[in-house]
This record gives C-alpha cells, structure tokens and sequence, in this order.
C-alpha cells in the first residue's frame, strides 16, 4: 500500500536482514533524486571509491568477467562476491539515505525496493550492483543481492571481484539462468528466494525487454516467489492490466498469485485500473473462501489506487452493500487508512446501520486513523452515549490511546458523569495505561475512596495500582491495608495486589500484616498469598508461627 514513512526505521530492519552483509554504522548516502545533477555526480564518484577497493576483473564480456572471477578464486578458502553493475530503471531506489518517504515498497526477501517520492522528488539510487556469493573455490551461487554502491558495506568479509559494468542483454540472460534454474542445495537462502532475487534484479534493469520476460516467469516458472515478484513489477513498469486482470479472474491460478496480480493494478497508473478493479470485483463470484480472499484483495488494490476520489466512493460502496461481512469490515479498515475526513460521515451512517459488531469495531478504528479532531469527536460521541456497552468499551479504548491532555481531560469527565460502574471500570483500565500524571492521580484518587467511590470499583483501581511500579502505589497500597475505615474487601485486594509486587517489596510488608493486623480475614489472605510465595522469609515466618503454637 502507498504509505508515508520514515526510511530511517526501515533501514535498520534491512540492516537486520542483511546476514553478513550488513551496512556500516556511519553516515547514510543522501538520497539520490531526479534533476539533481550534483547529487548524481556526488553518488557516482562514492559509488566508484567503493568499487576501486574491489579486486578488479578484466574481460571481454560478462560471461568471461565471471569465468576469470571463478580462476582468480579457486584458490581460496572462503566463499566470495562476484560483483557487476548495470543500467538502472529510474524511480526506484534500495536502500536510499535516510528522510520521509511517501509511496510503495516492495520486499524480496531481505532486499527492500522502494518507488515514491521524498520531499516531493522522486526517489532514485543510480548506482546499483548485482552481487553473486559464490562457494570456495569457485562453486555455485549461493546468494543474489541488490546492493547501493553508495553505501559501504562489510560483505562478510569476503573478497568482491569486480567485473565492472554490464551490457543489458548479457546481464538480462545471466540473470534469466538463475530465475530458471532449479534452487540449488548448496544455497545459503531459504527454497527459491535465490531466484526470486533473481527476479528483482531483472525487473529493475531500464530495458524494454524486461516485462516480456517477467510476464514469460509468469506463465511458465513453478516458482511461486518469482511468479508473485514478476505480478508485482509488471505492474509497476506498466501497460498489462489486461494481463493481470486475467490473472485476477483465474480460478485455477493460485490465490497469493491473484491477489498480488490485483495489488499490482492498484499500484500502477493505468488510468483503467480503477475501473478494471471494479469490474473485477462485480464480475467474480463468492462461491467459496478463495474468491472471497480474492475480492478482499481487490478492496485493498483500489484502497492503494491514485484516483483517491473514485477509490473512496467504491469502498463506501463495498462497506455499505457487500453481503460478505469480512469484505464490509476490510472496506472500512481501507477507508480510515484514506484518512479523509470526508468520509467521517459516511462511516457514521455505517456504524448506525450495521449490526455486525466487527464492521462496527472497524468503523471505530477507521475513524481513529483518519486522526482529526472531528474524528475523535465522534468516536468520543460513542463512548459517552452510545447504546451498545461493547462498542463504549471499545471506544474507550481507542481513546485512551490518543496522547495529549485534551483527550485525558475528556475521559476525565467521562468518568465523574458516567453510571454504569462496567464502563467505569474501563476507564480506569484505560488511566493504567496512560503515561499521565493526571490519569495516574484519578486511579490513586478512586483507590482511596475520597469521592464515596463504589468499593467494586476502588478494588478495581488498587488492582491497577499494584501492577504499577514504584513507592507511591506501595505506599498507598501499605495505607490501605492499615487504615481501619476501609472495607474488608478492598483491604484484601490490596494485600493481593501487594503480592503482585517484587519479592524484596512485598515479602517483610505480608509478614508485618499476617503477624499485626486487626482483621482476621485479612491476615488469613496474607498468609495465603505468603504461603504461595514460596520465599524462604515466608517459610522461616511460618515456623515461628507453627514453635509459638506448640509452646
């Protein structure tokens, strides 16, 4: 889906991924975007100091590069990088600097491609190589990556043969080889991902052969990565919606394969795909659970469509109409990911409507997404009035997980204007969970009963309390147990929830209750939760009892 977010968070998941081939810990490369030729220089001159520090391979052509890569290593003893580059298909870019990005990526194992904007300008990283790790000695291909040359890398250590830039056709071919071929035992990757890698490498070379050869991956690969990483990028390269609707409509084809086909008409810019999507999903039955998981698929290619306006109008089409509940309930998710606040209403109108309780817990977090005040508002609206206590609770929920004291302030009041104790006591859940001094002031409030508070829901809030760490909560749970104007039962929460706490904490404090209170019934629960302990304070305690008795 078309998102915006940070490439500094996906940059360390990639460095994860990346095995031994993690990127350095210094300075990210800037990103590299259209129109700016002193930054394509600045890359390039990076790109070419990395690749100067290669063992550099001379040869006629690409085949020869390697075969005198394979000679010069077959002496050695550790795996190795055979490394080329080529020409690269503008608008995409693979681990590009850090900044906000806006638009989609697409994963291929651990290697991560990215089509968008950054700042309003296209995204590119020129300077890409194909890297092939190799077994000792000059073996078989372990490992495809897709590395930007502008960012130094370690490469495991091992060796990289440089075999300088190659031609489109030889690259394309090499590369078809080892789409084709059959996974190798000897490789390092999971079943296929070679190939997949393969693959990707294909799709981002800038020829006009490469949508030829992805839509022949294809008909005839039995692949199930390469033939999901070629739907993909056919879409993305453009002019094959027909062949994807195909895809789409195929009853017999695999279903992951017929939803990545429908996700790859939503990301093009065929201007038909809109319609195409929704023709797609009118014209296909829901005669069993595939083609049902094949039209969700659909709701989520329109929901990342470019023509937000028409996408829009068929999800609250689907959301309103749609006999199937998951399709509803996916319809209005896709809405709130819209974040348009013109649809505020509508998923209103859809709440009321329902009666399914999933489409409407959906209605709520759509509306939580769309992230507007006017949207807050209505889920606020359900939580102080609305007629059904699940939904309340829930809302409730979904409130107390937007961060600033505006929002506190309004289920503060909430809690002081509300009868039902159920709802409450969610509200006090809900305080236990904030990071607010004030919330955390109400539950220490209701747990010491200043305002005539019910003693369920005071018990309620010295349970929350013991789950809270420091020596406030402690002392107030000590204050509790002592004061003898406190119920027998809310007492007796707090002796349980003072077991809750660390050992050194709570071990001295149940000894000095079990030995001194006035009540019996709480003594009773403290040697309890004592004996549960199994601490041995608790087990020397208890033999002093047993020797006093018998003397």
């Amino acid at each position: 889906m078309r998102r915006s977010f940070s490439f500094g968070s996906l940059l360390i998941g990639l460095a994860l991924l990346g095995g031994s081939a993690c990127a350095h810990s210094g300075n990210a490369a800037a990103v590299a975007a259209t129109n700016q030729p002193a930054t394509e220089t600045s890359a390039a001159s990076s790109a070419a100091a990395q690749t100067s520090s290669f063992i550099q391979i001379e040869g006629a052509d690409l085949r020869a590069k390697l075969d005198a890569a394979s000679s010069r290593a077959r002496s050695g003893r550790t795996p190795y990088w055979s490394a080329y580059s080529f020409d690269v298909r503008p608008g995409v870019a693979v681990d590009p600097g850090g900044g906000e990005f806006h638009g989609s990526m697409n994963s291929s194992g651990g290697t991560t491609v990215f089509v968008g904007t950054s700042n309003g300008m296209t995204v590119e990283t020129r300077n890409l190589g194909v890297f092939l790790l190799r077994e000792a000695g000059g073996g078989a291909v372990t490992r495809i990556e897709i590395y930007n040359l502008d960012r130094k890398r370690e490469y495991g250590g091992y060796p990289v043969y440089w075999l300088g830039r190659a031609a489109n056709e030889e690259s394309l071919n090499y590369l078809r080889g080892l789409a084709e071929s059959a996974p190798s035992s000897a490789s390092t990757t999971n079943a296929g991902l070679l190939n997949q890698h393969a693959t990707l490498a294909i799709a981002i070379h800038d020829d006009t052969r490469v949508g030829g050869m992805l839509k022949g991956f294809v008909k005839a690969s039995n692949n199930p990565k390469v033939r999901s990483t070629a739907v993909y990028w056919i879409g993305q390269i453009g002019g094959e919606t027909q062949f994807l609707a195909d895809i789409v409509r195929n009853e017999s084809e695999d279903e992951k394969v017929r939803r990545q086909a429908a996700h790859a008409i939503g990301e093009s810019r065929d201007r038909a795909a809109l319609s195409t999507l929704q023709s797609l999903y009118e014209g296909l039955p829901q005669s069993n659970a595939t083609q049902r998981e094949v039209k969700r698929g659909i709701i989520h290619a329109v929901s990342d469509n470019e023509n937000r306006e028409g996408a829009a109008a068929f999800l609250l089409k689907v959301a309103r109409t749609d006999p199937d509940r998951e399709s509803r309930r996916t319809a209005v998710h896709a809405l709130g990911d819209h974040g348009r606040d013109a649809v505020i209403d509508d998923l209103m109108s859809i709440f009321a409507a329902d009666q399914d309780e999933d489409v409407r817990r959906a209605v709520l977090h759509a509306l939580a997404e769309i992230k507007t005040p006017r949207a807050q508002g209505k889920i606020l609206d359900i939580a102080r009035t609305g007629n059904n206590a699940d939904m309340r609770r829930h809302a409730i929920h979904i409130l107390s997980e937007i961060e600033g004291e505006a929002m506190l302030g309004e289920l503060l009041k909430l809690y002081d204007t509300e009868r039902s104790d159920d709802v409450r006591r969610h509200l006090l859940h809900a305080f236990s969970e904030m990071k607010s001094q004030q919330a955390e002031d109400k539950l220490f409030a209701v747990a010491r009963g200043g305002d005539n508070t019910n003693p369920d829901l005071r018990r309620h809030a010295i349970h929350m309390i013991g789950e809270k760490a420091g020596k406030r909560s402690l002392d107030l749970l000590r204050e509790t147990v002592e004061s003898s104007s406190v119920e027998t039962q809310v007492q007796m929460q707090a002796v349980h929830a003072i077991s809750e706490r660390p050992a050194e904490e709570s071990v001295p404090l149940l000894i000095k209750i079990a030995r001194t209170h006035n009540n019996q019934q709480v003594r009773r629960r403290a040697i309890h939760v004592l004996g549960e302990s199994g601490d041995p304070r608790a087990l020397e305690f208890f033999r002093e009892v047993l020797k006093s008795e018998k003397e």
